[in-house]
């Protein structure tokens, strides 16, 4: 395979396309049109590409961690991630899917019961009727939305199937605005049942009291399609579609901070960046199109000066979503012979999920976090990257405040990097590290006792790595206030400058940003993209019979 220069050469300083971000987003968008013809260049101020979707070794190579691909859904051969990635280039079986036990790939753990959330519309229903006999019509009616919010999706690319979705979404009509709370009340009061419909808020990191129903809906859609793993890591979605750009004629360049997006006569003509090898340049194209964070894009690169006074205000106002803690550890426990299963396990202390999240809002750790174990070596048991013989490879996650204070340092200390040897920092990620490996021992007695290998990460490292704000990898955040065109689309009120990435209107999470980066494609390229690459209409009437 020919090797490319991503750090030291640009030969060219006139483009079809700038990419600014090399997040799976930007990435997605870059090599559909690269795939279309289009010459791009994608510019992003890390030494690695793929933002969240990217892996990190430690110990020489012995531990290999993902950053932020945990799980994805869809990725059966018609699924959309499949779709997404053949209108990117990438041929089937260049990337191998690692399907989670879909009689539960995603385990909610109470603390006087468990429920394994399974594949499939009718086996999950099945089992919930099983568990709540009493409860069938507001089941039913859950099960109703979901259906309804998945028709809609796929007007999007298929318009005329308007005609027909329409006028049968009249609960989605009305609930449109409606919190997962103000919902779930129009189905049940069961408070074990409604701990069950919302166990998979991690995704979204919003209470159901603020999170919002349609994109609650659209997130279990997503997974009931089948969750997955691809083998080798999220890493593997950021090299396949950089090498689609580099085949085609496109530049990735590394280490480049972009300054600032030219604008002219209200339209983008190109962008200023610094690199360490080439100094600041300058670089012209026909569209730019912008993975940044979405307030760094709007308030930093773009400028206030080129942008409506209402863009800016709203921009100053935009809530972004909660972050995340990590921790990383290798154990040397055989969890498969303890019986855990590839699924990913969430401890919950109870059927209330407000407190936490009130906790977090405020700026506080939460006194009984809801944690998240991902099982790396369970998902990918094939990669010996993963760990070394014998050694599992976990992930505990929950969300945090990420204000400095929070951690014990400052905002100097932030900005010129020296909280990372701050000792009230250090001591805080131990204290964070011990509280996540003792909830996790409700699913793995002992564990602690067993701990080869530990990494903590912040919120303040998702910063110093992709630049989002207050350290959230999921951008905007999830409630009816920010959903779907409340959010910003793919066009702007600049000519020729477009956006993707987790705060735009396709949402966050893998999914969410390759979706995105599809959006951005078509707006650049024209509305065909988008139906060529996302027509789910076929797999709505299915899902319909």
């Amino acid at each position: 395979m020919q090797s490319f220069d991503r750090f030291k050469t640009l030969e060219s300083d006139t483009f079809d396309v700038i990419v600014v971000g090399a997040g799976i987003g930007g990435l997605t968008a870059a090599a559909t049109l690269a795939n279309r013809g289009k010459q791009v260049l994608v510019l992003d101020m890390h030494y690695e590409m793929g933002g969240c979707a990217t892996v990190f070794h430690r110990k020489g190579k012995d531990y290999e961690f993902d950053v932020g691909l945990h799980y994805i859904g869809d990725c059966g051969k018609d699924g959309l991630i499949p779709r997404i990635l053949r209108g990117a280039g990438i041929d089937d079986g260049e990337i191998r899917f690692i399907e989670q036990d879909p009689e539960g790939f995603e385990t909610l753990c109470f603390p006087d019961f468990q429920f394994a959330v399974p594949r499939g519309y009718e086996r999950f229903r099945e089992k919930l009727l099983e568990a709540f006999p009493k409860e069938r019509a507001g089941i039913n009616r859950y099960f109703k939305m979901l259906q309804q919010v998945w028709d809609f999706m796929g007007i999007h690319s298929r318009p005329l199937t308007a005609l027909w979705v329409l006028p049968r979404s009249w609960m989605l009509m009305r609930h449109a605005k409606s919190t997962v709370a103000q919902f779930l009340d129009t189905c049940t009061q069961d408070q074990r049942l409604r701990a069950i419909l919302t166990g998979q808020l991690g995704v979204y990191h919003q209470p159901p009291s603020r999170a919002t129903m349609a994109g609650h809906a659209a997130v279990v859609n997503h997974f009931l399609q089948g969750s997955y793993y691809p083998s080798g890591g999220g890493q593997m979605f950021s090299d396949k579609l950089g090498e689609v750009v580099e085949r085609k004629g496109g530049k990735i360049l590394l280490r480049s901070k972009v300054e600032r997006i030219l604008i002219e006569n209200g339209r983008a003509v190109g962008v200023e960046f610094s690199n360490k090898h080439l100094g600041k340049r300058v670089v012209k194209a026909d569209a730019v199109i912008c993975n940044a964070d979405i307030k760094q894009a709007l308030l930093g690169l773009i400028g206030r000066e080129h942008l409506k006074p209402k863009t800016v205000r709203r921009a100053e106002q935009f809530e972004m979503s909660p972050a995340m803690g990590v921790v990383y550890l290798g154990i040397d426990m055989d969890l498969k012979a303890m019986g855990l299963k590839n699924t990913n396990y969430r401890i919950y202390p109870g059927c209330d999920y407000e407190k936490a999240y009130r906790e977090v809002f405020a700026g506080a750790f939460p006194e009984e976090p809801h944690l998240f174990i991902g099982n790396a070596t369970m998902k990918d048991p094939d990669n010996p990257a993963i760990a070394p013989p014998g050694i599992y490879n976990l992930q505990l996650m929950s969300a945090v405040p990420s204000s400095p204070q929070s951690w014990g340092v400052t905002q100097a200390e932030l900005t010129d990097g020296s909280y990372r040897n701050n000792p009230a920092y250090l001591a805080k990620k131990e204290w964070y590290a011990r509280q996540l490996i003792a909830l996790a021992e409700r699913v793995i007695p002992g564990m602690s006792e067993h701990i080869v290998y530990q990494e903590v990460s912040t919120p303040f490292s998702v910063t110093r790595f992709i630049g989002s704000e207050g350290g959230t990898s999921y951008g905007l955040a999830f409630t009816p206030e920010y959903f779907l065109h409340n959010r910003p689309g793919a066009k702007t009120e600049i000519r020729n400058l477009y956006l993707c990435g987790a705060s735009t209107r396709t949402g966050h999470g893998i999914f969410g940003a390759m979706t995105g980066g599809v959006e951005a494609a078509a707006a650049v390229s024209g509305r065909h993209v988008r139906y060529q690459v996302m027509d789910i209409g076929t797999r709505a009437e299915a899902a319909a019979s």
